[in-house]
C-alpha cells in the first residue's frame, strides 16, 4: 500500500481512450500539463520542446520505440502538431503542442479547462483551479526543478559532441540526457566551446592511436568534473610544444665525447 500511496499518478481519461487510445490519452493528458506551464512560444502558441529519451523520463514504462509510435499515431491523427524551431540545423527535436480543435473530449473532461482571453484578444486553452489541485499529484508537478537547457546551451552541446565524432571517429548523439547533463554542467562551470575543443585535440591526439586509451575519447571521460580542468591545463602552448620538438629532433648521440662508461 505504501508503494501505491508513495508512486506518481497522471490523470487518465476513459472516455479520451475511448477515442485515441490508452497510451495516446496518457501521453496527451501529460503534453497538456506540460503546455499549461511551458515558457516556449512559437507563432502565438506554446509548445513543449522534448527529446524521445526526454519521454521516456515521464513515462519510464515505456520504451523511447513506443514513444515514438504513440507520438506518430497522434500526428498522422492531427491531434498533436510538431515542428521543429531549433536553431542548430543538427538538432532535430521536436516540438509539440495539441490541436485542441481536433480534441473537444480534453476540452470538456471534468470542467479542468476554460478558455480565457489572451493580451491579444484571442481564446487560449488554460488549467482551471480545480485542475491545478487534481494534478499537483502528477509527475510534472513533482519534477519543476527539472533542468532547463537554453537553445545556446543546446547548441553549444551539439557543437561539441559533433566536434568530438569529428576528431575521434565517434557516433556518440547530443540528445542523450547523460551527454547533455554533462557537457551542460562544464559550461555551468564557465568553459567555453572553445575549451571543449582544446581538450578534445588535446586527448585524440595522446590516445587516439592507442588501442587501450582510444576507449575513452568518450564525453563522460573527457568532461567528467575532476579531471577537465587538469585535462584543459595540462595542454602545451604551440610555442613551447614547437620548441621541445626541435629540442627532441637536435638531439645527436657522439660517442667520441663524454666519459668512458668502461673505465675506471
Amino acid at each position: 500500500m505504501n508503494v501505491l500511496l508513495d508512486e506518481v499518478f497522471i490523470p487518465f481519461s476513459p472516455k479520451l481512450a475511448a477515442v485515441v487510445g490508452t497510451k495516446e490519452a496518457l501521453f496527451i493528458q501529460q503534453l497538456h500539463y506540460r503546455l499549461q506551464i511551458s515558457t516556449n512560444v512559437k507563432a502565438g502558441d506554446k509548445w513543449v520542446y522534448n527529446t524521445y529519451d526526454d519521454w521516456t523520463e515521464e513515462f519510464p514504462c515505456w520504451s523511447a520505440y513506443t514513444i515514438q509510435r504513440i507520438i506518430r499515431n497522434l500526428e498522422a491523427s492531427g491531434m498533436i502538431i510538431s515542428s521543429t524551431y531549433n536553431k542548430m540545423p543538427m538538432d532535430k527535436t521536436k516540438w509539440y503542442r495539441i490541436n485542441y480543435e481536433k480534441l473537444p473530449l480534453l476540452s470538456a473532461q471534468s470542467g479542468l479547462i476554460e478558455q480565457a482571453k489572451s493580451t491579444g484578444g484571442t481564446k487560449q486553452n488554460r488549467l482551471t483551479d480545480q485542475a491545478i489541485s487534481v494534478l499537483a499529484i502528477t509527475k510534472e508537478v513533482k519534477k519543476t526543478t527539472k533542468k532547463i537547457y537554453s537553445e545556446n546551451d543546446l547548441a553549444t552541446i551539439a557543437s561539441v559532441i559533433e566536434y568530438l565524432n569529428e576528431k575521434a571517429s565517434k557516433r556518440f548523439k547530443h540528445t542523450t540526457n547523460p551527454t547533455k547533463k554533462i557537457v551542460h554542467a562544464r559550461i555551468q562551470d564557465g568553459y567555453t566551446l572553445e575549451d571543449f575543443k582544446s581538450v578534445i585535440d588535446s586527448k585524440t591526439a595522446q590516445w587516439l592511436d592507442d588501442p587501450k586509451f582510444c576507449n575513452f575519447l568518450r564525453p563522460s571521460t573527457l568532461f567528467k568534473a575532476d579531471k577537465f580542468e587538469n585535462y584543459l591545463n595540462e595542454i602545451p602552448t604551440e610555442t613551447t610544444a614547437s620548441i621541445s620538438l626541435e629540442n627532441y629532433a637536435s638531439q645527436e648521440l657522439d660517442f667520441g665525447k663524454g666519459e668512458n662508461p668502461y673505465e675506471l
